[in-house]
């Protein structure tokens, strides 16, 4: 894992070498463009981990996550998760079309053609979890087979599951931890919102910390 610690905590664009991009940081006031949901939705089918398409001890060595993720968004029952794929792209990889080949995610980025494939997709999902705070293996998504509609019913039946534990089926997460943060330690909520999401999860969890 690269050591971008330092990057997380002051918000800057981290460069991906194996990729030729430059991934920017959204901040929270950025992501409400294009709508909480819709971008956390396109940012979890980004870092999809295969190891959670397990089902009945099924083996999937020889299955990349770049394969599951072709997989998932070229069925025709995730068009939409595809749309938030490629607005959640918007927001990361800034100024660029994003298109899909058969075998690639195709940015034209800076006036040049960048491919994301099999060679270097996890390098970019490395980057991604660590931006947006996910584990390595994505529990907001139960063990499916291949089949690209018990995927779909999957993902929706477990974000159902974890939007209920989190208590957050309604209204904007995000908009809860703004407002704690802007009341328990009195700052500016325009300033906060202008925040990455690293940024309000750390100071969520010292403010949680301090408070216990």
């Amino acid at each position: 894992m690269k050591d971008i610690d330092l990057a997380l905590f002051t918000g800057v664009d981290i460069p991906i070498p194996e990729c030729q991009i430059v991934v920017h940081q959204p901040t929270i006031k950025e992501i409400s463009m294009i709508g909480e949901k819709q971008f956390l939705t396109g940012v979890q089918i980004l870092c999809i981990d295969k190891d959670t398409f397990k089902e009945g001890g099924k083996d999937l060595s020889n299955t990349s996550n770049f394969q599951v993720f072709m997989t998932v968004i070229s069925a025709e029952e995730m068009k939409e998760s595809k749309k938030a794929v490629i607005e959640a792209m918007s927001l990361i990889v800034p100024n660029s079309k994003i298109t899909f080949t058969p075998r690639s995610l195709l940015l034209n980025y800076n006036d040049t053609n960048i491919i994301i494939d099999e060679g270097n997709f996890e390098y970019f999902q490395e980057i991604l979890r660590q931006v947006f705070c996910l584990k390595s293996k994505e529990e907001d998504f139960n063990p499916v087979n291949a089949q690209a509609a018990k995927i779909a019913e999957k993902m929706k039946k477990a974000k159902a599951k974890v939007a209920k534990i989190k208590g957050d089926s309604v209204g904007s997460i995000y908009a809860r931890y703004i407002s704690t943060l802007a009341v328990g330690l009195h700052l500016d909520i325009l300033d906060i919102i202008n925040y990455t999401i690293y940024q309000v999860l750390d100071l969520l969890e010292r403010y949680g910390l301090w408070t216990s």
